[in-house]
């Protein structure tokens, strides 16, 4: 009996175990059937809480977008407004001072004149300047990266400011030239740059001083030095160079200047994936030194026939290029390609006028131009029906999806990107130009009948 007693109890033990574990894992399911069901509704709200901050980024980036077109329209228009009346201001001026012999000046008179042109001069450079550090400070300023030759550069700013550091008994030494030196870098840019260095070395010198200009080569780079003997920067305030509008003290000087132009050159350098050092001495001077990547590569070249099996038609060409290596290379091409004449504007304005003029063939243009861009150009191009009906290939430093979606959507005959590909534009060009009516040969070959009159 007692061994009945046992079993059954041992068995209604294991019973109640087994419906204890079972109210366990009944309770443990509805424990994380609850934590899922809340982690689902974090998940959720989360979601919801990114996609609004993405529709608010979003709406934010086009608030931002407007905002910079605005500016950068303000400023063109500022720009283009101001230079009608600066012209007015600093010509008369300037008359007043040629014709000082003829019609003295008292000392006062000649002293609000210096101080008209003084103004105006900053003026001039405020309107100069400013829209590049706008451009610069939104992005939307582009360079164009290229085999560059620095010292050419270097030495044709040198050129160009001998006259003025003459007239302030200023000596300007320029870089020897020596081959095989070439950098990475936009050739207007650069120039840019170092027009601000060597104008800078020049207008902060000393009576007496002297301008070094220098190019050597470093590793994996190329330095371009520009040295002056002026009056030098403390250590402490080497940073105040770069900011907005500083000019160290200077703000009521004659010195032309707006305290912008050291900003541009750092940020311009910069996009040109190089940089902008400055070493200085009180009483001695400072050198300014621009550093680029070294150019390893050669120039393409171009051979007598590129693309053997296209032969081009005789045609006349309108190239809308500002850089000279750039128009330099197109010729050779051009040239190789086929008896293709080739005419070049520098501006998109220049190159609406001379394809009214001309009436080209075909018209090769580049995107990033220094007075109106190529889609500006393009939109006036179709505009006009004098030159409605030419074919236009863009051909571009922007080489990103989104550029060539836009230059699709713009009706371009063909969208090519730089380095320029010699076989792809042999191609376009051959797809473009109009194809000349074959010859035909009648009374085996003695007489000649093209395009249906006699010969």
């Amino acid at each position: 009996m007692l061994f009945v007693i046992t079993v059954v109890a041992l068995a209604l033990s294991g019973g109640w175990a087994g419906v204890r574990l079972g109210l366990h894992a009944r309770a443990q399911a509805q424990r994380h059937e609850h934590l899922a069901r809340n982690l689902e509704a974090h998940v959720a709200e989360r979601t919801e809480q990114l996609a609004q901050a993405l529709q608010a980024a979003d709406a934010q980036a086009v608030a931002l977008a407007a905002a910079d077109r605005v500016k950068s329209d303000f400023l063109a228009a500022m720009s283009h407004e101001l230079r009608t009346p600066l012209n007015a201001m600093i010509g008369f001026a300037e008359l007043m001072r040629v014709h000082a012999a003829a019609e003295p000046l008292t000392f006062r008179q000649r002293q609000s004149v210096d101080h008209i042109l003084a103004a105006g001069s900053h003026i001039l450079a405020l309107i100069d300047e400013v829209p590049d550090l706008a451009r610069l400070e939104a992005g939307t300023l582009s360079v164009s990266l290229e085999r560059v030759d620095p010292q050419l550069v270097a030495r044709q700013v040198c050129d160009a400011f001998r006259a003025e550091a003459e007239r302030q008994h200023i000596r300007i030494e320029a870089p020897p030239p020596v081959a095989g030196l070439a950098a990475v870098a936009d050739r207007t840019r650069l120039r840019q740059v170092l027009t601000q260095l060597v104008s800078n070395a020049v207008r902060y010198n000393r009576p007496g001083g002297t301008v070094l200009v220098e190019v050597r080569q470093a590793a994996g780079s190329v330095a371009v030095a520009v040295h002056d003997t002026g009056p030098g920067v403390p250590a402490g305030r080497v940073a105040d160079l770069f900011k907005p509008f500083n000019r160290l003290g200077r703000e009521g000087s004659d010195i032309p200047g707006a305290g912008v132009g050291l900003i541009v050159a750092r940020r311009l350098t910069e996009a040109m994936q190089g940089r902008l050092d400055i070493a200085s001495t009180p009483g001695e001077g400072s050198t300014f030194t621009v550093h680029l990547p070294a150019a390893h590569s050669t120039a393409p070249r171009v051979v007598a026939s590129p693309v053997p099996d296209l032969i081009l038609p005789e045609a006349t060409l309108v190239y809308v290029e500002d850089n000279p290596s750039s128009i330099a290379l197109m010729r050779h091409v051009c040239a190789a390609l086929g008896p293709l004449r080739v005419h070049v504007a520098e501006t998109g304005r220049d190159g609406l006028i001379l394809a009214r003029d001309l009436a080209p063939d075909l018209i090769l243009l580049d995107i990033a131009l220094p007075d109106i861009d190529g889609y500006a150009v393009k939109a006036a191009l179709d505009a006009d029906p004098a030159t409605a009906g030419i074919p236009v290939l863009a051909l571009s430093a922007g080489a990103m999806p989104h550029d060539l979606r836009r230059g699709r959507d713009a009706g371009f005959a063909a969208y090519l990107t730089k380095p320029l590909d010699i076989h792809a534009l042999a191609r376009a060009l051959a797809d473009a130009l109009p194809r000349p009516i074959p010859a035909r040969v009648e009374d085996s070959g003695r007489h000649r009948v093209s395009a249906g009159r006699p010969a």
